[in-house]
């Protein structure tokens, strides 16, 4: 297999960063949105796959991890 100097970084490096920062935000907004109390006892809610209760949502509910 022939080898061709093309530069890969060089000219997409912004591209590569915005994808980044990009899933990093979108990660953060789906986090924030799963807190809030409209969906804080949602079944869907990741929370529930960690066995706790709704109760002991309740009961934590000030010490909400942030990232």
């Amino acid at each position: 297999m022939k080898r061709y100097a093309t530069p890969i970084l060089k000219p997409y490096w912004p591209f590569f960063v915005g994808g980044g920062l990009t899933y990093y935000l979108v990660a953060k907004a789906a986090n924030a949105s799963a807190n809030t109390e409209e969906f804080i006892n949602d079944p869907r809610n990741p929370r529930f796959a960690r066995e706790k209760t709704t109760e002991e949502l309740f009961k934590n509910d000030l010490s909400i991890p942030s990232l």
